[in-house]
């Protein structure tokens, strides 16, 4: 029977086939191969076999595991051999008659190039994608720093200046309680040291947690304190799905705490929650109270293996755990590092990555993995970029939906703004994800990527009551009387200023490494200027904050790291290129940084980076005063100029250049810049540094130079620009309707995609 008859035979045809035969029996040849037969004959097996032919009752001749193959490759092989035996007798033949009839004459054609016999075949070079592109890196690889026991650590080119002085904080330790000191029972000590993996085999229970569960009304006054102080900034359960899935099941309506009703990794997450918030407690004691609950929330993780029980409870008490590190131990920055990886991968493990309407999961459940992975996403970014280390997660590998919009702001005109986490997610996506592509790429990006990139950081568009003053009020914008609010409010201009301050470091280094007399003449001037200008409005608008917001402003670390970061751009500025016009307004703005810093950074700072800035000012000074008494100088680098162009190693100076080293050498001019990048760049972005290069423009520290509103700089020529990347074409890693619902205001909160459908 042939493979194009019909695949059901009748018993008719079975027996007139074959012969009598059982129906439901497989065919002979997968009962002899010992194969799976679907009994449709010819079957499957048999047709992908080529036998069909022999289906149902025929058999194969039986062979022996590869035994045909290598009769093959046997027989190929003597074939090949004497064949080359041949070529070579007849080779001699050919050679014995040319000598006896042409004796004098050219040796036969045949026999002046090496025949095949004699010569080696060479076989092509084995080359892939990578062996050719990692010819073309970046130089600026980063700093390693090794001990003499060989323990090592690297820091990329964005590293955040703080992490730059870590053996000088090295004798800092962490400031975390040990769980044996604070009064816990061994079993509990016992979960702890598991953290974050847990126990693969487990004999404790969650009556363990029993005697520490506070009083419900206790519980209910932490999780205020939380969601008032904590949740601002990241929020990965809202109060809501808090109150629904976690507290009301651990207490019912009673108020008699029942353990049974939820899973420990909930359970996890209720005490990560309840530690958060006993950190803004007026309180003595209230710091030891948040370690014991600390301790509780990873023992509690422990319980169940996160490789076996992951759930977005998981993913929540992982990130929230970082994020109390993050307010209560800055010393531990590696901690953090590593257990933000730990976020990243159970995120993916448990798919939410990709956008979960498709599973039929409910809106419940799919807002709640849509608002899990937004923040896991934003804060795994922005960590990278303050430790100069990729990302756990990349834009390229999801298509998650952006949440609905949970905190909209309604103006008193009636139109509907969209909220603080909602622009969080949606310039993670847009901005912070390409930056990460351009910071940890490993080829040589071009100077025009970057002033496109910076383009579009400064033309994303910002709501209203996110925009902050420089100053503690501003004409048209003011901080807000609410905490949270004024807090965000910086965090917008910190994610922004920020930011830009580490995409342009490592080229303003190179400006003023090149020519340190006048950067600004430099052909990478532009990003001497965003550097300046951006670490300004980091130092003058959280001197406003703070004078309207001291307590709050003084415990939040990713504010003081920004100001950090912002005050050794500055200093470096001062100390390696003293006669910059710039360098008189940078030293006044460090004067008045070093005062706030020392001032409002005690709570959350390692106290040793006041040294740091101490030592920096000291050089700024005497480099500057040098300078204005035309007293020549060194012209080394200094070690902040190094750190900041990512060529800083902590044991030995690195070798490295910058990013721009590729590029052509010293004596760059900023009409360079204009007349080289004219033709391929938005002509906006000539012309807004073209008028911050003028001498004759003021450069405060406050005010807003908005790109749409800068007056026609006088460049040395004018070129038709031809647009290669127009900023309204959406990326690829963002919706279509990004930048209109970013620029169009609602009146009711729309829901968006993130990546492409």
């Amino acid at each position: 029977m042939s493979a194009e008859s019909s695949r059901r035979v009748s018993p008719s045809m079975e027996g007139a086939a074959g012969g009598a035969r059982k129906s439901g029996l497989s065919c002979a040849e997968c009962r002899r191969s010992k194969l799976k037969c679907d009994r449709e004959f010819p079957c499957q097996s048999c047709i992908r076999r080529g036998c069909s032919n022999i289906c149902p009752e025929g058999t194969l001749a039986a062979t022996k595991g590869n035994k045909v193959l290598m009769a093959h490759t046997q027989r190929l092989s003597e074939q090949v051999k004497s064949m080359t035996t041949r070529i070579r007798e007849l080779e001699e033949a050919l050679h014995e008659s040319q000598k006896v009839n042409h004796s004098e004459s050219e040796p036969h054609p045949l026999l002046r190039a090496p025949s095949l016999s004699h010569k080696r075949v060479q076989l092509p070079e084995l080359q892939t994608i990578f062996d050719e592109e990692v010819r073309d890196v970046s130089d600026s690889i980063g700093s390693l720093s090794i001990d003499f026991d060989g323990r090592a650590r690297y820091h990329g080119e964005s590293l955040g200046s703080e992490q730059c002085f870590e053996p000088l904080f090295s004798a800092q330790q962490s400031t975390s309680t040990d769980p044996k000191y604070l009064g816990l029972p061994f079993e509990i000590i016992d979960l702890c040291n598991a953290y974050p993996f847990g126990l693969r085999d487990s004999q404790y229970t969650k009556y363990l947690f029993l005697p520490f569960l506070p009083p419900r009304e206790r519980a209910l006054q932490l999780t205020d304190l939380y969601y008032q102080n904590v949740a601002w900034m990241f929020d990965p359960i809202i109060r809501d799905d808090f109150m629904t899935n976690i507290l009301t099941p651990l207490y019912g309506h009673t108020g008699s705490p029942n353990i049974n009703n939820i899973h420990s990794h909930r359970l996890s997450v209720f005490f990560i929650l309840l530690a958060s918030g006993a950190l803004y407690e007026q309180s003595s004691s209230s710091g030891v109270m948040a370690e014991q609950y600390h301790a509780l929330s990873r023992a509690a993780l422990s319980l169940d293996p996160i490789h076996q029980d992951a759930t977005c409870a998981t993913v929540q008490a992982l990130f929230m755990a970082t994020r109390h590190i993050y307010l209560t131990d800055c010393a531990n920055n590696e901690g953090r590092w590593l257990l933000m990886g730990v976020v990243g991968r159970v995120a993916q493990l448990i798919g939410l990555q990709r956008d979960s309407a498709g599973w039929g999961l409910g809106h419940e459940e799919t807002q709640r993995r849509r608002i899990l992975f937004w923040e896991v996403y934003t804060c795994d970014a922005w960590t990278s970029i303050g430790n100069g280390r990729p990302p756990a997660l990349s834009i390229n590998h999801t298509d998650c939906w952006f949440p609905e919009d949970l905190d909209p702001v309604t103006k008193a005109s009636g139109v509907v703004e969209i909220g603080w986490h909602l622009w969080k997610f949606r310039y993670s996506a847009s901005c912070l994800g390409i930056s990460l592509q351009h910071v940890f790429n490993k080829h040589v990006r071009s100077y025009s990527s970057l002033l496109e990139l910076d383009r579009k950081i400064r033309k994303f568009s910002l709501p209203s009551h996110l925009q902050s003053p420089m100053e503690a009020s501003e004409a048209g914008r003011a901080w807000s009387l609410e905490a949270r609010r004024a807090m965000q409010q910086y965090s917008a201009l910190c994610d922004r200023e920020g930011n830009l301050l580490y995409i342009h470091r490592s080229w303003s280094a190179q400006a003023i490494r090149e020519a340190p007399a006048n950067p600004l003449q430099h052909k990478y001037a532009p990003s001497v200027l965003a550097v300046y200008r951006s670490a300004c409005r980091l130092i003058s608008s959280l001197g406003g904050l703070y004078q309207v917001h001291p307590h709050p402003t003084s415990r939040e670390w990713f504010f003081w790291s920004g100001f950090f970061a912002a005050c050794n751009a500055l200093g470096a500025l001062v100390a390696d290129s003293p006669r910059c016009s710039l360098a008189s307004n940078a030293l006044q703005e460090l004067d008045r940084a070093m005062t706030l810093y020392e001032q409002g950074s005690r709570p959350c700072r390692p106290p040793a980076t006041m040294l740091v800035l101490r030592r920096l000012r000291e050089r700024a000074i005497g480099s500057f005063n040098a300078a204005q008494r035309d007293i020549e100088q060194t012209s080394q680098p200094s070690d902040e100029l190094e750190m900041l162009g990512g060529r800083k190693s902590v044991m030995t100076r690195s070798a490295t250049d910058s990013p721009a080293s590729s590029a052509s050498g010293p004596g760059g001019r900023l009409s360079e810049l204009s007349d080289e990048f004219a033709r391929h760049v938005d002509p906006s972005i000539v012309q807004y540094y073209g008028t911050l290069a003028d001498p004759n423009i003021v450069l405060p520290a406050t005010g807003d130079l908005e790109l749409d509103n800068i007056p026609p700089a006088k460049l040395p020529s004018q070129r038709d620009a031809i647009l290669q990347e127009d900023i309204n074409t959406p990326s690829p890693f963002f919706d279509p309707t990004l930048q209109v619902a970013m620029m169009k205001q609602a009146h009711r909160p729309a829901q968006n995609i993130a990546g492409p459908k």
